[in-house]
């Protein structure tokens, strides 16, 4: 029985077995790929930084805990910000949209969005924001994924699901992109090993990747998914790039 309607998008981070799967963090690489990710960054402790696509907080309670960052969380969903909160009862969180963040200009020395900037809608538009409340020389730190296809998400033949997967971009076009809204590129690593990894862990909890797929959407458009991601040219990035001194 599917539990969503056959064209009704629906937000695969949201959904529980997922989070169940991944222990809450909602992507690939988990808890490891986030502290190699903000050790390469450099920040030191004390650093204001923005995670913007929180989720519910698993990245917050590392940026204060294990990193002594003073962090900030966003997110657009307000069931990803209650547990967020339950979480980080000290750290502030705000409920907004990634393309038009409610701060003041240069107001954090960090940004770290994770699985995030690719469902934004609008890439060009949010790297600009993410440069606008950074101080000059602030640190940006992403990971997402990408694709090695030239067709875009709307050629996936994957249902409607959203998610990083549908919404992937060649890596050209991403740093480019970064690159014109006003950052220097300091690191780039193809981590799509932690795809295989996930791939992995949802086939030994739920014996298929097609099972996994039927826990959100009917058996015929699971088997359609699963087909158009086996087709699909996917990797995931750690990018950290640092905003160019006025």
């Amino acid at each position: 029985m599917s539990l969503v309607a056959p064209c009704q998008p629906f937000a695969l981070y949201e959904q529980k077995a997922l989070s169940d799967l991944t222990g809450g963090m909602l992507r690939p690489g988990g808890v490891e790929l986030t502290a190699r990710a903000i050790e390469l960054s450099g920040l030191p402790p004390g650093s204001t930084i923005l995670d913007l696509g929180c989720g519910p907080g698993h990245t917050l309670t590392l940026l204060a805990g294990c990193f002594q960052l003073r962090p900030v969380g966003l997110d657009s969903s307000a069931s990803m910000l209650r547990q967020a909160v339950s979480a980080n009862p000290t750290v502030p969180l705000i409920q907004a949209e990634v393309m038009a963040i409610p701060v003041l200009d240069a107001g954090f020395d960090g940004i770290i969005s994770e699985c995030v900037l690719s469902l934004s809608g609008d890439i060009p538009k949010t790297l600009k924001e993410m440069a606008r409340i950074l101080l000059p020389g602030g640190k940006l730190v992403l990971t997402d994924i990408f694709s090695r296809e030239t067709a875009g998400p709307e050629d996936s033949g994957i249902p409607a699901v959203r998610s990083c997967v549908t919404s992937s971009l060649p890596l050209e076009i991403i740093t480019a992109a970064v690159e014109a809204a006003g950052f220097s590129i300091l690191v780039l690593e193809d981590q799509s090993a932690s795809l295989k990894q996930l791939a992995g862990q949802i086939i030994f909890s739920y014996g298929s990747l097609e099972t996994f797929w039927q826990l959100f959407m009917g058996q015929e458009e699971a088997r359609e998914t699963c087909c158009a991601l086996q087709g699909a040219r996917l990797g995931y990035y750690l990018l950290i790039a640092q905003k160019k001194e006025d």
